[in-house]
């Protein structure tokens, strides 16, 4: 060995030392060995192959600690249901000819389960055993470059190690352990406190045990009232409604006392089981919200004084169940109904003005549409398909407009192109402008950018439910469902185009005297045509695939023939539908991109 070779050795031990902390008459020669690939595959750290998971949190090897942990837990969780399977095997072997399917699958699962535990913890083992070494050099090497990597032998690294596996590990068996819940166990057991909450005051009392007494003690004067009362021959209507409120008194107060006494039995297993391994415990019953309906009447008072369009909007108030309790969920969704309702009342008038515009608008895009001569729609088409996109994307363009007319599906394919063209206008109107609000004020943007984030994320189905509240079932509301599901893009990029156009361009444009309005109108929106337009295409392929979904709500068009295969199970029709909304999808998106090139080259 050279001078210099023997020297970056004795630099690289002396790193080691630092390095591991403790173990370095171990680790230095392992490393050695690692480093030139002569460690063999069978060999094992003894502390690795006993504790993986304490001997990574020891020594900060985070990913073979996760990695250990959970082939851990799952060869315990295995072997939890071969010792929750076997006494049902047990059970069931008592009569084994009527049970034989139930011990054919019990006597399956507890070989596949034992097989498992037995693989994952035996297997488990001997691979972390012999990988960790392997780790623990990567972030050794990891730590020469960036001395922030975890390095040396850490006790707090093992107290939050063990507070990991504290929390995951005792639950999780447990839980293998125990048979499915009830669905309504929980929620039997917290309606039973409930009860008890509101009686335990009414009685003045301590505690279940004595509330049960209590009750036991009225049920019994009430019982011998009405005995007594029973055993009249010939009773005054006093005396009978008397004995009719006793009987419906006992029969009220005997269901409460089932359910104290349903809450007396609850274990604490049982409480144990509902808080910590079933759903989500819930935090909070409330009171309902008071149950009103909003509707518009005619103002008589109004129309006596020559008003005879008038109405008001009243409020209708029913009385709430007597001990109703609901989550703080159904308490928000019963608040947004009430209120949703009470719009749709208060502005009937704007709702009904915006539906019949969408209406209008979207009865004339059709006649547009549908009654040009397909000569002349399928020659537009192509024509700028040719212009703007090139020979292939024509040759395309025709194909695809002839797979339109093969199978007969031209007029409902221009009956969507209607709906994407009335609800892309609509993106573009609003949109627009609020994109380049958003390019211009920070705080606009600021604001903006997650209601967007929202508006893109929440699944498109759920747009339907708004439009449907507010506008019924029909054509407009699916505008509108589009509308909103496809504009972020437009306004995103929008104001993305603004932004990047260069700060020595618009410098410059000051300089020569132009103003803010010039410089948007001749500097800002120009350059930022290529962004715009993609957002446009965006915009296009969103309303499309919208409107398709829109069809559950009453859009007509092809996504319409897709809701009704889909309802009747008629395969066929819905593949040739999906691949015309295809088709049509590829050719906007075709035709665009070739005009949004030809800016981009100007």
């Amino acid at each position: 060995m050279s001078g210099a070779e023997q020297r970056e050795t004795d630099d690289r031990d002396v790193s080691i030392g630092t390095f591991v902390g403790q173990a370095e008459a171990y680790y230095a020669p392992v490393f050695e060995k690692v480093q030139r690939g002569s460690l063999p595959r069978w060999h094992q750290n003894i502390w690795a192959l006993i504790l993986p998971w304490a001997w990574a949190a020891t020594r900060g090897v985070w990913l073979l600690f996760w990695v250990s942990l959970a082939i851990d837990v799952l060869a315990l969780v295995c072997l939890m249901q071969v010792i929750k399977f076997s006494p049902l095997l047990a059970e069931a072997q008592l009569d084994a000819a009527a049970n034989s399917t139930l011990v054919a699958r019990y006597s399956s699962w507890i070989t596949t389960y034992g097989w498992a535990a037995a693989i994952l913890f035996i297997g488990g083992r001997l691979w972390m055993g012999s990988s960790a070494n392997r780790w623990y050099f990567s972030q050794y090497s990891r730590w020469r470059i960036n001395h922030a990597v975890p390095s040396g032998v850490d006790m707090k690294r093992l107290l939050v190690g063990l507070l990991v596996v504290a929390i995951i590990a005792p639950l999780t068996t447990y839980r293998a352990t125990q048979l499915r819940l009830d669905e309504r166990a929980c929620f039997n057991q917290m309606r039973a406190g409930e009860v008890v909450n509101q009686l335990l005051p009414a009685y003045d009392v301590p505690d279940a045990a004595a509330l049960l007494t209590a009750m036991d003690g009225d049920i019994a004067d009430m019982q011998s009232r009405f005995d007594a009362l029973d055993a009249i021959e010939n009773r005054t209507d006093e005396q009978n409604a008397e004995r009719s409120q006793l009987r419906r008194d006992i029969r009220d107060m005997g269901r409460e006392r089932d359910q104290a006494t349903e809450f007396q039995t609850i274990s604490a297993a049982d409480r144990f089981d509902c808080a910590f391994i079933d759903d989500f415990p819930t935090l909070a019953r409330l009171d309902p919200p008071a149950d009103i309906t909003y509707r518009r009447v005619a103002d008589e008072e109004a129309i006596a004084a020559g008003d005879e369009d008038a109405t008001k909007v009243i409020a209708q108030v029913k009385d709430p169940v007597e001990g109703r309790k609901v989550t703080i969920f159904t308490y928000s969704a019963e608040s947004i109904d009430i209120g949703i309702n009470k719009l749709r009342a208060q502005y009937a008038g704007f709702f009904d003005a915006m539906t019949n515009v969408l209406r209008q608008s979207l009865i004339r895009v059709e006649v547009a549409f549908m009654q040009t001569p397909w000569p002349v729609v399928a020659f537009l088409f192509l024509a700028l398909s040719w212009a703007f996109a090139g020979n292939g994307t024509t040759i395309f363009v025709g194909a695809s407009l002839g797979f339109l007319a093969l199978f007969e599906l031209w007029q409902i394919a221009m009956q969507t192109m209607a709906l994407v063209v009335v609800s892309t206008a609509v993106c573009v109107f609003v949109g627009l402008p609020i994109g380049i609000w958003m390019a211009k004020n920070k705080w606009f943007r600021w604001i903006t950018e997650p209601i967007l984030d929202v508006m893109q994320t929440i699944p498109s189905l759920s747009y339907l439910v708004p439009a449907v509240a507010f506008f019924g079932i029909s054509q407009p509301p699916a505008v509108l469902a589009t509308v909103i599901f496809a504009m972020p893009p437009m306004i995103k990029l929008t104001a993305l185009g603004i932004l990047q156009v260069p700060e020595s361009t618009k410098e410059a444009a000051l300089a020569f005297g132009a103003s803010e309005r010039q410089l948007l109108r001749k500097v800002e929106l120009p350059m930022s045509i290529p962004s715009i337009m993609a957002g446009l295409n965006q915009t296009i392929m969103l309303a499309l695939s919208m409107a398709t979904i829109s069809a559950f709500i009453g859009a007509e068009g092809l996504g319409a023939i897709v809701t009704s295969a889909l309802g009747d199970a008629n395969a066929g029709k819905g593949l040739l539908a999906g691949v015309a909304i295809a088709l049509v999808a590829m050719m906007i998106d075709r035709i665009l991109k070739g005009i949004r090139n030809s800016f981009s080259r100007i």
